[in-house]
């Protein structure tokens, strides 16, 4: 299987071929990798909605020069949020759902600290976009028509309801609001007319937020997670994100002796049943808001650390689920950045504020009481989102992918085809792969053709799909001296260019 690899001094590639070339031509005209990844990420918002925009959360993470920069921008849960109605009602979609947005509060930060272009000129080609309108693509096309019934009693049909492939999607209340960030600034999203309008625009759809809710949003810097494995330096987001859980899975690799299966065998779909059953489980567990969690994370960025205490605490079933987001590098020869960002299920809550969709990441949530992640009012749930950078020496990697709660797993197969089995970059985010859909309680994995699939365990469920039948793909960056290598997953519609 071969992916989509490109090779120049500058790159982009994202989910979508018009954001690529927006980027592109930001680095043409001498933006350099902040300002190329405000305006994808703006595009991004526009051309594939159901992904993620200004109403969802986003996370930061990559290389300037030989220094790693992290920014995590997730928001809290309203002050109105009831949490004995969240218990009660189980939602999925909805009011309950919403968490204050984060995306406007990460491109400020990047736009004050890095940027070199006027916000204006970043933000244009997106506004013409929404203003002038596109042609709607395959993934929006099928997004729209697979959740139409269940969002349909929400805003999101005004704007989404039965776009076609191929059909001019167009959007005034969008490119209004991105018009109105450029002339006014960031900040308008949070605590100007804008976010009065947002406010308003929520509650009418029922929910329980305020303005001090918008107002008090931050993006931080944040101290990336470390570890240092097989003679490389590796760093992820910290928690609320579950980037622990893929430093985890990836120290497995090496104490279970894991990488020395052979990459076709059946017995290695097996083997991983036990680690995968035990990081989830650890995860859904102790993290959580940093401001609630119980332990120290870096101490256990390795999986045996991780097994210790669990053996302390009981088991319960599993959470995961599916989830849906959008995730593009930048390389401007200096700085390398993965940025992402989400609504967390297509279309989020199904609400829409200021002609975005509004993320349902209150879903994040444990189900159940006394836990660090449990519901509570001005409270960040437990985030999928995470990106993965590796200090290999003489190369640095960028790994990063669409896959909600299956994230850890797809960077942990990524790592392994290029440390492990030693594929080329493009081979090794196109080579077929498995990915337990179920990570503990009755499990299930799910086998991409051509790799065979081993015979069903005693509470392993085995399927075989066809090859791009498993959630996810990912999307990869390789440094070496001035260049600059990236690879996307042939199961996406992502496009890399670069010169």
């Amino acid at each position: 299987m071969i992916g989509k690899l490109v090779v120049g001094s500058k790159a982009v590639v994202s989910d979508h071929q018009l954001a690529t070339q927006i980027g592109m031509e930001i680095l043409r005209r001498g933006g350099n990798a902040f300002d190329a990844a405000i305006a994808v990420s703006a595009a991004l918002s526009v051309v594939q909605p159901q992904m993620g925009g200004p109403g969802g959360d986003a996370f930061l993470l990559g290389f300037v020069g030989d220094e790693v920069i992290a920014i995590a921008s997730s928001g809290r849960s309203p002050s109105g949020f009831s949490a004995e109605e969240f218990f009660e009602k189980k939602p999925v979609r909805g009011p309950l759902t919403v968490t204050v947005p984060g995306l406007v509060a990460l491109w400020s930060v990047i736009y004050e600290e890095f940027a070199s272009m006027s916000l204006e000129e970043l933000l244009e080609p997106a506004i013409k976009l929404a203003y002038s309108g596109f042609p709607v693509g395959l993934f929006l096309s099928e997004a729209s028509k697979a959740y139409e019934e269940e969002l349909s009693v929400y805003r999101w049909a005004r704007y989404f309801k039965g776009l076609e492939l191929g059909s001019t999607f167009r959007s005034l209340d969008m490119a209004k609001t991105l018009r109105t960030l450029a002339t006014r600034g960031l900040d308008e999203f949070y605590i100007g007319d804008l976010a009065e309008s947002i406010v308003s625009e929520l509650r009418d759809q029922g929910v329980g937020i305020v303005f001090e809710d918008l107002a008090e949003h931050r993006a931080e810097k944040v101290k990336p997670l470390k570890l240092e494995v097989d003679n490389m330096v590796l760093y992820e987001l910290p928690p609320n994100t579950q980037g622990i859980t893929t430093f985890q899975a990836i120290t497995a690799l090496y104490e279970l002796n894991l990488d020395k299966l052979d990459f076709r065998s059946p017995e290695r779909v097996i083997a991983w049943s036990k680690p995968v059953r035990d990081i989830y489980m650890f995860r859904d567990l102790f993290i959580a808001d940093p401001s609630y969690m119980t332990i120290d994370p870096q101490s256990y960025v390795r999986y045996s650390n991780a097994v210790k205490l669990l053996k302390q605490v009981e088991k319960r079933g599993s959470s995961a689920g599916a989830g849906d987001t959008t995730f593009f590098i930048v390389s401007d020869g200096e700085a390398t950045i993965g940025f992402i960002q989400s609504l967390f299920y297509p279309f989020g809550s199904g609400l829409v504020a200021a002609g975005f969709p509004v993320q349902n990441r209150s879903l994040g949530f444990a189900k159940e009481r006394g836990l660090p992640n449990s519901p509570a009012p001005r409270k960040k749930p437990l985030h999928t989102l995470s990106v993965l950078a590796i200090d290999a020496g003489e190369e640095k990697y960028i790994i990063g992918c669409v896959g909600g709660d299956y994230r850890p797993q797809l960077h942990l197969r990524v790592y392994e085809n290029l440390f492990v089995y030693g594929m080329r970059l493009d081979r090794a985010v196109a080579a077929p792969r498995f990915i337990y859909m179920v990570p503990y309680g009755k499990q299930k994995v799910v086998v991409e053709e051509p790799l065979p699939a081993p015979q069903p365990q005693q509470g392993i469920e085995v399927e075989s799909v066809g090859y791009g039948g498993s959630r996810g793909f990912v999307h990869v960056a390789k440094i070496r001296r001035d260049r600059v290598y990236i690879a996307a997953d042939p199961r996406s519609e992502g496009v890399p260019l670069a010169y």
